[in-house]
């Protein structure tokens, strides 16, 4: 404990020594300028040395510019804006669509080593060779779906980025027109930050990127923003939707040599059978009528794997010839305006053979459902 005692009390020795000899420079330089003082000070001429006095005048006459502040919530500015959202949901779909195209592409050549191996012992150099290939066939496959998720982040980072500084300079502009000297981030509901949750380390990081607790609505400038923002980048594109009530809008499917299109089923879903081909389409309004030309144009993107194919500008579709496997008879298909990406219709597909009937259970489900009769019948 003395030893303890002894090595702290060094420490603050040291310390002050050091402040000691820090002070002691710090006076012998005064000591040295104010000696020196008198024998260099340099010569003023009259008109220099009025024109330094009126200098000073001037300032000591100038009241100091307050601060002006203004706040807006950048957050929610970037979270509303819809270029960003349209490239989000670009950039998502994307991704999804070249994941499906890898995993269709991979999946074939996987299921086949993995025939291999049902084929033969695993004790085979035929078996040990098809699992070899087949673990190097699952690391391309990820590393493929890594480089282009990375590659698709990155794009989206740059574009929110250009986001960024355009929404900046639209909040600087607007409060110089009101009188603003200076704008500061902060945030008006810390729930939507949190997500409703009580998430610590993003209240923490928020708290880094705007540490405002308090500021005048007055002088809350987001709306504002928003509002010049929408005038600037704002959309007049909209769908058509489905109403459920009324079993009209939304997007439709006409089967090929068809006048009418196929009516959707209790759920809301299109049903289509195996080797159907037929156009989907649905109806884009500009300003509440009818778009035109270019404003009309939408894109197409499905989600699923062997569920047929979709032409991404014209809307053409062809249904499998047969059920996709692991229950794939139920997969989605979204249009998008190409004018506003944030403008989305999504509607159920549901896929049925020949005769219309839906994909029969598997195998294992009609086991399942034996276990289950018999376990009736034993209660019984």
């Amino acid at each position: 404990m003395q030893d303890t005692k002894t090595k702290a009390w060094t420490r603050i020795s040291v310390a002050a020594l050091m402040l000691a000899l820090i002070a002691g420079v710090f006076a012998s330089g005064i000591f040295i300028r104010a000696d020196a003082q008198d024998a260099d000070k340099p010569t003023v001429d009259e008109a220099t040395q009025k024109a330094i006095d009126a200098a000073v005048q001037k300032a000591l006459n100038t009241p100091p510019v307050p601060r002006r502040t203004a706040y807006v919530d950048f957050l929610s500015l970037l979270k509303s804006d819809r270029l960003l959202l349209g490239k989000q949901q670009e950039m998502g779909e994307s991704m999804q669509t070249e994941m499906d195209a890898i995993d269709k592409r991979f999946m074939a050549l996987i299921d086949e080593q993995q025939r291999i191996r049902n084929l033969n012992k695993p004790d085979s150099f035929i078996y040990r060779q098809a699992m070899n290939k087949q673990l190097e066939l699952e690391r391309q496959r990820y590393q493929e779906k890594l480089l282009f998720e990375q590659l698709t982040q990155g794009e989206l980072r740059d574009f929110a980025i250009k986001r960024f500084k355009a929404l900046r300079n639209l909040a600087a502009d607007i409060a110089k027109d009101k009188g603003y000297n200076e704008v500061l981030n902060m945030v008006r509901n810390i729930d939507e930050v949190t997500g409703g949750q009580d998430d610590f380390q993003a209240l923490q990081q928020q708290l880094l990127v705007s540490p405002v607790l308090y500021f005048e609505a007055a002088h809350d400038i987001t709306d504002a923003v928003k509002e010049k923002a929408e005038k600037i980048w704002g959309e007049t594109i909209s769908f058509v939707g489905w109403d459920a009530e009324k079993k009209t809008g939304g997007i439709t499917f006409t089967v090929k040599d068809s006048k009418e299109a196929v009516k959707r089923n209790d759920k809301g879903e299109i049903e289509i059978r195996l080797g159907q081909s037929g156009q989907l389409g649905i109806e884009v309004l500009d300003k509440g009528e009818p778009a035109k030309d270019k404003r009309a144009r939408v894109s197409w993107s499905k989600r699923g794997v062997n569920v047929g194919d979709l032409g991404g500008k014209d809307g053409s579709y062809t249904a499998p010839a047969v059920f996709p496997p692991q229950g794939g008879d139920v997969f989605t298909i979204t249009v998008r305006s190409v004018v506003d990406p944030t403008v989305s219709e999504t509607v159920t597909i549901r896929l049925l053979d020949q005769d219309g009937k839906p994909m029969p259970p598997k195998d294992e489900d009609k086991e399942g459902d034996k276990k289950d009769d018999d376990k009736k019948d034993e209660n019984k």
